[in-house]
């Protein structure tokens, strides 16, 4: 099977996290794949390719796709001749959607009676009206719902949340599956020496409990909600330190560091910025946080939870469903509630915090695996096809 994956860029955020470990676990089904960029490089597009696939970059400027960049992908889709084109996130739903029906319009045209590729398009937003954050972005939304009748012949969703958010912004129901993220344990697990490790790299007291976030800098994600949290944290525990990790999450990052010293707890927090291997962080916390205020279904919760660390998130998209009852669930934009679950965790037994962190890691173990991720992704992919070829062959016999 040859599957091309059409996406916006390539930064080692969700979704583009799930490719490239999508791609690795496939490396064993004799699946080739190749990823199109519709825009640039990026830090995933060297991993992608140590995993075994080809990588293409359009160089598309954003917001501006642009004649010339839209037929080389046109040209692209067609020389690749894939059996299944799947596109991630709105900007690669479109255009990977309308190059590929130009694509085979072109074959038309030259005579060619071979089947089309299937398309599947991949949805991991859930508040259409929080994913859309710029006027750009809100516009391709509202075409690829009412494109999705016809365009794409299979829908994933990462989770229920963001298939019914969809289906009621007018994404046509009937094409629509859901196959929740998946998760390396080989790589996501827990480390006996990572807490440890953590506080003397920081330089936090050895017994000091260390709260962790993890995500780009943008503002779906409200670190300030976080900051407030941690302010209220600290009021209590003043021993308590945090780590933030990611895209922006760093002391260049002015607005951020105003936030932390308005809230004068810049003292307790380390900044790290984006890390290649959030794993290591990630098994040395004693709790994972996330305050955004819209997700789909959070990667980096289901990492945190399989490197046996309990979770406190807020209640947006799947993340109530992705925890169970392994962690807590606060309100949304509710920095007081964030606060009073943390320190619910910070304070209970230590006995009980490390069964809840046995319980996520086993909950990822059973629900939540790359191997079953992919799985499910394969049989997506052969039932499309097929489902493809009999309309073709029954419209060929009419």
């Amino acid at each position: 099977m040859k599957i091309v994956h059409v996406i916006t860029a390539l930064p080692a955020d969700g979704a583009e996290m799930l490719l490239y470990r999508l791609i690795r676990a496939s490396r064993e089904s004799g699946v080739r794949h190749t990823v199109i960029s519709l825009s640039s490089e990026d830090t995933l597009a060297a991993r992608i390719r140590e995993a075994g696939a080809e990588v293409r970059i359009l160089g598309m400027r954003r917001g501006a796709p642009g004649p010339a960049k839209f037929a080389t992908l046109v040209r692209w889709l067609d020389e690749l001749d894939p059996d299944i084109v799947q596109s991630w996130l709105y900007h690669g739903d479109l255009m990977g959607g309308l190059a590929l029906h130009a694509a085979n319009a072109w074959r038309r045209l030259r005579g060619s009676r071979a089947p089309r590729p299937a398309l599947v398009w991949g949805i991991h937003h859930t508040d259409l009206r929080s994913a859309g954050s710029s006027r750009m972005t809100r516009w391709v939304t509202k075409a690829c719902a009412l494109l999705s009748a016809r365009v794409p012949d299979s829908i994933v969703c990462c989770g229920e949340a963001a298939l019914r958010s969809h289906v009621e912004g007018g994404y046509c129901a009937a094409k629509m599956t859901v196959i929740p993220n998946g998760f390396e344990l080989d790589v996501f697990r827990p480390m006996p020496d990572a807490r440890d490790a953590l506080r003397r790299e920081l330089g936090f007291d050895a017994a000091a409990p260390v709260i962790g976030i993890v995500g780009r800098y943008h503002a779906v994600k409200d670190y300030p909600n976080f900051i407030a949290a941690m302010r209220r944290v600290l009021d209590v525990l003043p021993e308590c330190r945090f780590v933030m990790a990611g895209r922006g999450l760093d002391a260049g990052n002015r607005a951020l560091m105003a936030l932390l010293d308005d809230a004068g707890i810049a003292h307790a927090g380390r900044l790290l910025g984006a890390l290649r291997h959030p794993e290591t962080m990630l098994a040395g916390l004693d709790v994972f946080c996330l305050s955004s205020r819209s997700e789909g279904l959070p990667t980096v919760v289901g990492e945190a939870m399989a490197c046996r660390v309990p979770c406190v998130a807020t209640d947006v998209g799947d993340t109530a469903w992705l925890i169970g009852d392994t962690g807590l669930i606060a309100p949304p934009e509710d920095a007081d509630a964030l606060a009073r679950a943390l320190i619910t965790m910070l304070t209970m037994p230590a006995n009980e915090r490390s069964r809840l962190g046995l319980a996520a890691r086993e909950r990822i173990e059973r629900v939540f695996s790359i191997e079953t991720s992919w799985r499910r992704y394969e049989e997506t992919y052969v039932r499309t096809a097929n489902a493809l070829r009999a309309s073709r062959a029954e419209r060929l016999s009419a």
